[in-house]
């Protein structure tokens, strides 16, 4: 009952609400003369003269979107921006205009597609009570041609009033309803940002990884790099001393080859001589004791003349052995070529001319004189053996190495081709393959100080130090007396940081051969790592005195003097080097830093444009310029030797620093010359 009465009052009081409301908001509307100026709609368009305020002033237009109202846009008297004036319209088609139906339409429109708007249309169509009420409740228009119509819009939203009003609990769980869709939807497109973001965080943790990953292969790059370098630097110092060393041992052995030549020589002749003289003293008592063989047996007069024909070959086989010995190669190769007209058949005669031809550097025709040999004999050891050390000597390395595999299976206890094919293929820097033949050969012969001392040599090619030393140390058991094994075993313990061992090692080598003047070169060296600077001065002024025309023995003397800080000695020790070499970019800046020490800086900076000259990319000496520079205060020459060295080495701090200081000094000086002028 209480819930009717409610209702009923509140349907009472729409009703009356929407009457008055109707009734006053459509007065009677005056015509519009031509006379009469029309106020504008827009707020900016303001009249400063004072006037009788207007009977009916509809309120402020809102400007639409320009799709669909275009105005031009212009100047006002009073300067505001405001909109072009529109054409006249008549007084209904500004009053359709300013009426809240129009404004209203797309609300009435939405309203009509909702569940309310059918429910009340299918009631108002089937039920006749229903549409009295609807049109009681309905406002009219305040149209005078329509009467009192049907306001959907403002019927709509009195219905639902009323609804809310008679059912509480709807309205609650309508609006329930609607607060759980807009949470839900709130939440989802919370989740969806949250999601976003988890997707980026993850997306930054996997940039970040990736960089660290970058920078380690980058850093493990650059270390790799670094000691590629060094190991470059090392091999480059090895390398000089190296030359030098097999220069030493090739005329060491080209010396003792030929003492051993001529004492083969001087006994082979003998030999040859007294041999000589047999066949015809066997000849003579032959005649005397044989019978004369009958003239009719035809087989016995061939069988002779093929003797008498290899006793005349070998008799001029052997002559020229002795002619070989003595170093008659022209007449040796008469007699093989007659002992070859003779008997073409003998392996001996072509071996022998191949030996002569080598000798008379007519080396393709010894190789073909090899050949026919190995036709007629293919298992000679002697023949294959010269054959492959022929074409070592003429860098056919590949089939000089063929031939001494081929040697040792006619002779596989001769140690002799292993050992050469070791040092072969360490001509072609198969180190690996030439240790391993080294070993071939020591399983033969482990009592050959020569194989030790090569094989050790061999392992010091692929960075094995400590092998290189055992190798070293078996062939000193063998042969204590032999310098380059000492020598070669002070640069290993060199590389293993062994300094004092290898100290030793170069006493031993110098206590063979004291008058080898890389010996003292390396043992100054060492002495310099070991920071021993006037031991390393004392053996430099003996290598000096063996070889004084070498300029990188006086660079080194000069650094070691500067580092026991005398640096007038280093000085001259530079200058002898800038002597002998005029290029030698070490010296020059070398004696650029000992002069910059003794605060000599005009001639450091000469020293140092020098050193630029011979390598303009070298970071240092333009640092050590730009310090230079900056002593005498000549500071913006100072910057540009420093802007050289950073676009040199960008990653240095150190040169950064330096022409920062430069610049807080100029900032300095100028702010003084500033103030100064204030002053005055």
């Amino acid at each position: 009952m209480r819930v009717s009465n409610v209702a009923l009052l509140t349907l009472a009081a729409l009703a009356s609400h929407n009457l008055t409301a109707n009734t006053s908001a459509n007065p009677a509307a005056h015509p519009i003369s031509p006379e009469t100026p029309q106020a504008s709609n827009f707020v900016d368009a303001v009249n400063n003269t004072e006037s009788r305020r207007a009977e009916s002033i509809s309120e402020p237009e809102t400007i639409a979107y320009e799709q669909f109202s275009p105005r031009i846009a212009v100047k006002s008297p009073t300067g505001l921006l405001v909109a072009a004036a529109q054409p006249d319209v008549s007084a209904t088609a500004k009053t359709k205009a300013n009426s809240p139906a129009a404004s209203g339409d797309e609300l009435t429109k939405s309203l009509q597609e909702t569940w309310l708007a059918k429910l009340i249309e299918t009631g108002v169509e089937s039920n006749p009570q229903v549409r009295e009420v609807f049109a009681f409740i309905s406002p009219s228009s305040g149209s005078a041609e329509s009467g009192y119509g049907f306001n959907s819009t403002i019927t709509l939203l009195n219905i639902l009033l009323i609804l809310g009003t008679v059912f509480p609990p709807v309205t609650i769980a309508f609006f329930w309803m609607m607060r759980r869709l807009i949470i839900k939807h709130l939440v989802a497109d919370a989740n969806k940002r949250l999601q976003g973001i988890g997707v980026l965080e993850s997306e930054l943790i996997n940039s970040s990884q990736l960089t660290q990953k970058l920078r380690a292969e980058l850093e493990a790059q650059m270390g790799a790099a670094k000691q590629s370098l060094d190991f470059l630097t090392r091999e480059t110092e090895l390398s000089k001393s190296s030359v030098e060393q097999i220069e030493t041992l090739k005329s060491q052995f080209i010396l003792h080859l030929q003492v051993l030549l001529r004492e083969v020589d001087e006994k082979k002749s003998q030999i040859v001589q007294e041999i000589s003289q047999v066949p015809a003293v066997v000849a003579k008592e032959a005649l005397k004791v044989a019978p004369l063989p009958p003239l009719n047996n035809s087989q016995n007069s061939q069988t002779a003349s093929a003797s008498n024909e290899n006793l005349i070959a070998d008799d001029y086989i052997k002559q020229a052995e002795g002619l070989y010995f003595q170093g008659n190669y022209d007449e040796a190769l008469g007699c093989l070529e007659k002992a070859i007209l003779a008997n073409n058949n003998l392996d001996e005669a072509w071996y022998w001319r191949g030996n002569v031809l080598i000798r008379l550097q007519r080396q393709e025709e010894a190789l073909a004189c090899y050949d026919q040999a190995l036709s007629i004999k293919p298992d000679n050891y002697e023949v294959w053996y010269n054959k492959a050390h022929l074409l070592g000597k003429l860098h056919r390395y590949e089939e000089a190495i063929a031939c001494y595999e081929r040697a040792s299976l006619s002779e596989s206890r001769k140690y002799g081709c292993w050992h050469s094919i070791a040092a072969l293929l360490g001509q072609l820097q198969h180190y690996e393959e030439a240790i391993a033949s080294y070993d071939r050969a020591l399983a033969i012969k482990a009592t050959d100080s020569e194989i030790w001392h090569n094989r050790g040599a061999m392992l010091a090619k692929v960075q094995q130090h400590a092998a290189a030393v055992d190798s070293y140390d078996r062939a000193l058991e063998l042969n204590p007396k032999r310098y380059e094994t000492w020598y070669n075993r002070g640069n290993m313990l060199w590389r293993l940081l062994r300094y004092s061992d290898a100290i030793d090692s170069y006493d031993r080598a110098i206590g063979i051969r004291p008058d080898k003047y890389e010996v003292w070169y390396n043992r100054a060296a060492v002495f310099g790592k070991m920071q021993r600077y006037q031991d390393a001065i004392e053996s430099y002024d003996k290598a000096i005195a063996l070889k004084p025309q070498d300029f990188e023995v006086w660079h080194n003397r000069g650094a070691a003097f500067d580092k026991l800080s005398q640096h007038e000695a280093a000085i001259t020790s530079y200058e002898s080097a800038i002597t002998l070499n005029s290029e030698c970019y070490e010296a020059w800046f070398g004696k650029g830093e000992s002069l910059a020490k003794l605060q000599r800086n005009e001639e450091a900076i000469t020293a140092y444009e020098k050193a630029i000259a011979i390598k303009p990319d070298s970071y240092d000496v333009w640092h050590h310029l730009g310090t230079a520079l900056s002593e005498l205060k000549r500071y913006e020459e100072a910057m540009a030797a420093y802007d050289r060295a950073i676009a040199i080495k960008p990653e240095n701090a150190e040169a950064w620093r330096d022409r920062g200081a430069i610049v807080s000094e100029l900032k300095h000086d100028t702010d003084k010359i500033e103030s100064g002028e204030q002053e005055t």
